[in-house]
């Protein structure tokens, strides 16, 4: 997996280690993360690429703080988990 991020605090790259984990954990068994960027162009843009099979996907969060991003990513990443399950299915299928 990659990581991108521009100079941070030590606390925000602490932090940042652990996202990847935190949402690998929420998106459940069978993903593979294949990238985590943190992008700071007045907000902070988290953006968190994984796959499902032959399923690519990236989901953003965005917010004032790292964390703010951090747990708008967690709220697209529950629907997104769906998004991906299906698709995935579907590619099965043909």
């Amino acid at each position: 997996m990659q990581t991108q991020t521009p100079v941070l605090s030590d606390a925000d790259q602490l932090y940042c280690e652990r996202v990847a984990t935190d949402c690998l954990d929420l998106l459940g068994p069978g993903m593979e993360l294949t990238g985590l960027a943190l992008d700071r162009d007045g907000a902070v843009t988290l953006r968190l690429s994984y796959r499902l099979g032959t399923t690519d996907w990236t989901s953003e969060g965005h917010g004032p703080t790292v964390v703010a991003a951090h747990a708008a990513l967690r709220e697209e990443l529950v629907l997104d988990r769906i998004r991906v399950g299906v698709r995935a299915l579907t590619a099965l299928r043909k």
